[in-house]
């Protein structure tokens, strides 16, 4: 039996725009999405930088598949992140693999040593 990898893809967007993030996602079959609200704690600089003067966000975690992360990373990137490509900005976007992370040493590390 083949396995796919699977990602973690964390988006942090304006207030608001979640629920038609995990819409646009579930569209492409992305079923797993789980969001909050966030707060933005980098400094004026990253809050400024990524357009969230007020410090809020929302934060969308996704359980995305290989064969779809390429589609999930460009409809973040293209239908919200960059303005150019229809999207508002203030949108983005990181996938981190998890596919690796079982058996007796990541068992090991999340509890610690033995006593």
């Amino acid at each position: 039996m083949d396995y796919e990898r699977i990602n973690l893809m964390i988006t942090i967007t304006a207030r608001g725009k979640r629920d038609k993030i995990i819409e646009d996602l579930r569209g492409l079959g992305i079923t797993y999405n789980m969001s909050t609200v966030g707060a933005v704690l980098g400094g004026l600089t990253m809050s400024d930088y990524l357009g969230f003067r007020d410090g809020e966000c929302d934060v969308i975690f996704s359980v995305v598949s290989d064969s779809k992360a390429e589609k999930a990373i460009a409809l973040i990137e293209y239908g919200y992140a960059h303005k150019d490509g229809g999207g508002e900005g203030r949108t983005a976007a990181a996938l981190v693999p998890v596919s690796g992370v079982s058996g007796p040493l990541a068992l090991e590390y999340i509890s610690g040593p033995e006593v």
